[in-house]
């Protein structure tokens, strides 16, 4: 059985991850600002971004970690708390 993440924003090819609840939508290339989407977001033009999916979740695991200063296994590795 194959895992398949949901089709949300964080799932997909034209999402560009810029903080831990939101990111860029750039399904209309070229735009002076793109449009911020939530990572639970969904439309019609999803397109499966592959194990990017997992890099983000990852990014997103370490981040939370970094701002509450504790120790945490992502899936990238280990990201220690401040001093140690």
């Amino acid at each position: 059985m194959k895992h398949l993440p949901k089709k949300i924003c964080l799932s997909c090819r034209n999402f560009s991850l810029q903080e831990i609840d939101s990111g860029s939508c750039k399904v209309v290339k070229g735009l002076a600002s793109y449009p911020v989407k939530s990572v639970d977001d969904t439309c019609a033009q999803w397109l499966d971004c592959g194990q990017q999916y997992f890099i983000r979740t990852g990014w997103i695991k370490g981040r939370m970690a970094k701002e509450k200063g504790e120790k945490v296994n992502t899936e990238t590795g280990i990201i220690w708390k401040a001093g140690q």
